[in-house]
């Protein structure tokens, strides 16, 4: 998956930073020269995480500021500041309670009504998630980023347009909401790239991926050899394909899951990362250079990555499937359930260490 693959990378620079003396506890603070104002007062406040791949938390909104954790596609989320460089600051509350920078691209909301993103020929059907990219100049439109759902990790897009503001909210809709148009369903050609078109003969709207087995789509119209189609599991993309298409001889496959499952009753995360696996301690804070950036609310589980003076322990620690966060956190916080703990170092016991200074935290940290 391309989720663990990017989880691994972020891994290995955790350990390029480690051996230069900067891991997650190192002191190596960003340099934030610009300060975000608030949050924009025609923006939603509260909103939640949309898909994509690799780290959504960010420890500033400085390009060179480094990832300090992953987001589900769902996680609710209340704005602290206006975008800035590409990046909004962001509380998460929840098991994890934390607060950091999100990508725009990952800020999204629900649709509660289905209908066309106009400007695009992309269709949302009642809770799929689209990217919120601020108020359009026409009133009432939210300007909104989408990108079409194939399956697991296969997007096409993205494609940017309009939609209703009245049809966007932090939550799914009703479960009476109106879903999409019925049709029959239909296989691409396998292994084949196939355009989409916007009507038959006009002009390419995208490339439709090649699968083996091929891709299914649903058919709305048929002409000649041309099939007017909905692609993909929602959001959508719709337009015209050519070719020889083949009846699936039946519903559509159920797609692969956008967010694998988790193991048992440890957190998917758990199983992304190596080393001893440790339950730690409710109330125990999360620390990334030198700043608390998150609090347990409940106990939660932790991979072990390393060890540093003072008794400190790097870990990569998750609650549950929402939220999962790469920091250091106290030794004493940690009960070892899995694998062996790094042998204790033959020289002097390393110094206790400094009591932490009192930080002003947000009500939703405390």
């Amino acid at each position: 998956m391309a989720l663990s693959l990017a989880l691994a990378g972020c891994r290995r620079r955790g350990a390029e930073e480690t051996e230069e003396g900067a891991s997650a506890g190192g002191a190596t603070p960003q340099a934030e020269e610009v300060e975000a104002g608030p949050p924009p007062e025609d923006w939603p406040r509260i909103l939640v995480v949309g898909p994509g791949v690799g780290p959504a938390l960010y420890l500033g909104h400085a390009e060179n500021a480094p990832a300090v954790g992953y987001l589900n596609p769902g996680v609710r989320v209340r704005l602290e500041s206006a975008p800035l460089n590409g990046r909004v600051e962001v509380l998460v509350a929840g098991a994890l309670a934390t607060k950091g920078w999100v990508p725009l691209s990952r800020v999204a909301a629900y649709a509660q009504h289905r209908g066309r993103v106009e400007g695009t020929r992309a269709y949302l059907a009642p809770g799929d998630l689209v990217g919120i990219l601020g108020p359009a100049e026409d009133e009432g439109q939210m300007r909104v980023e989408v990108r079409p759902w194939m399956g697991g990790a296969s997007f096409v897009g993205p494609f940017v347009g309009t939609f209703p503001m009245e049809h966007l909210a932090d939550h799914p809709p009703e479960d009476d909401a109106e879903g999409v148009t019925p049709g029959d369903c239909y296989r691409l050609p396998a292994g084949q790239t196939v355009p989409m078109y916007e009507r038959p003969g006009g002009e390419p709207v995208a490339n439709l991926p090649p699968s083996d087995p091929g891709m299914t789509v649903t058919v709305l119209r048929a002409r000649g050899d041309w099939y007017g189609v909905r692609a993909g599991f929602g959001p959508y993309l719709t337009g015209y394909v050519q070719g020889n298409l083949t009846a699936c001889g039946g519903d559509a496959p159920a797609p692969e899951p956008m967010v694998p499952a988790s193991d048992g009753d440890r957190p998917y995360w758990m199983g992304q990362e190596s080393g001893p696996l440790h339950r730690v301690a409710a109330g125990t804070r999360v620390r990334f250079h030198g700043r608390t950036i998150a609090r347990l609310r409940s106990q939660g589980w932790a991979r072990e990555l390393g060890r540093q003076d003072g008794g400190m322990v790097d870990v990569f620690v998750a609650v549950d499937e929402d939220v999962a966060l790469r920091g250091l956190v106290p030794e004493d916080s940690l009960t070892l359930v899995e694998g062996a703990s790094p042998a204790a170092a033959e020289s002097a016991p390393a110094p206790a260490p400094e009591p932490e200074p009192e930080e002003d935290l947000p009500p939703e940290l405390q």
